[in-house]
This record gives C-alpha cells, sequence and structure tokens, in this order.
C-alpha cells in the first residue's frame, strides 16, 4: 500500500540547484507510481504574477503580496495533496524569511504573518551554496541577473538562510557538490519520509 502524499520543499538563492533536483524528484516520485505536482514561488498567479514584475514595492508591502500570494498556494498544495499527489515546491516560506528579513524586516514578524497561512512541509530542505558559485551558474544559463543576484546581497541572504534553517529545522545540504550526490541525499530524505 502507498503511504500518504508528502509536501516536499527546496529553498536556496538562485542556482543552487532547486530546479534541476525538483525535476529530478519529481521523476523519481513518478517512477514509484505516485502522482505529483511541482509548484513554486512566487506562483504565476495574479498575486505572484503582480509581486514578481514589480520594482517599486516597499520591503513590508512585497512581504506581504509574497504571503498573500502564498495563501492561495498554500489552498492548492493541500487540494493536491488531498487528491493523492506529492507536492514539490521550489521555495516556500522560508524564502520570504530570508529575502526579506535581509531588506530591514523583522524575522518574527515575517513569520507571524506567515504562520496563518503556511503548512507545514513534511521535507523541508535548504541547498546551501556560496553565492559566488550561484552566480556562476545562472551565468552559464544564459539567465539575465535579477534585482536579487548581486554578490553581497545573496550573501546576506545565505546567512540569513542559514539562520532559518537552524531555527526552523530545515535540513541543510552543501549544494556545492557532484549533482547527483545531492540529489541521492534529498531521495534518501524523501525515501524515509515514503
Amino acid at each position: 500500500m502507498m503511504s500518504s502524499p508528502i509536501f516536499i520543499v527546496l529553498e536556496g538563492i538562485d542556482g543552487s540547484g532547486k530546479t534541476t533536483a525538483i525535476s529530478k524528484i519529481g521523476e523519481y516520485l513518478e517512477s514509484l507510481g505516485r502522482k505529483v505536482m511541482i509548484t513554486m514561488e512566487p506562483t504565476k498567479g495574479a498575486i505572484g504574477k503582480l509581486v514578481a514584475e514589480t520594482d517599486d514595492l516597499t520591503p513590508e508591502s512585497e512581504a506581504l503580496l509574497f504571503t498573500a500570494d502564498r495563501a492561495c498556494h498554500t489552498k492548492e498544495i493541500s487540494e493536491c495533496l488531498g487528491a493523492g499527489y506529492d507536492v514539490i515546491c521550489d521555495r516556500y516560506f522560508a524564502s520570504t524569511l530570508a529575502y526579506q528579513s535581509v531588506s530591514g524586516l523583522d524575522r518574527d514578524w515575517l513569520y507571524s504573518i506567515n504562520s496563518k497561512v503556511i503548512r507545514e512541509p513534511d521535507v523541508h530542505i535548504l541547498l546551501d551554496v556560496d553565492p559566488e558559485i550561484s552566480l556562476t551558474r545562472v551565468g552559464k544559463r544564459g539567465e539575465k541577473v535579477s534585482r536579487f543576484e548581486k554578490l553581497d546581497y545573496l550573501r546576506k541572504v545565505r546567512d540569513s538562510y542559514l539562520g532559518i534553517a537552524k531555527a526552523y529545522g530545515l535540513t541543510v545540504l552543501d549544494a556545492s557538490r557532484n549533482e547527483g550526490d545531492v540529489l541521492m541525499d534529498i531521495i534518501g530524505m524523501i525515501d524515509r519520509r515514503i
């Protein structure tokens, strides 16, 4: 008998390997006969698009919009889990805590507003990588560097993520290692949960 569906979240700065790992995790779970939904934040919904496309938001308004987007997203995640799907998410509440606290907002306040709308992931992983490595990876993909992808800023975000991982129980994996080794660690954690 197949176990209950699980909610998996991968966190980390751009270039940490989240997208690649999520795709492979999805393939792995499907190979076990499980139904999978892959999602991300910000979402492609109206609120997610607004926050992604607006450059002149205050840190407070940006945090509130990310949280509003997450409230809608969590409802969708819960519905998919209820329908028997494993849900794999590229970023969730820890990203708001990491990025917005670096912008000067109080991390406890950020968690407080998010705690009303989140569901705890069954597997919550921070893919940790030095920002110099992450920017090199992003550059190799040929992507335009976003406003969030500046070296000094990413160093602060990484430090914030590491503090959040400790405070909220995220598993930290060294994502500078071989992609296959990182994936095997993630799959091992998932296997113990399913």
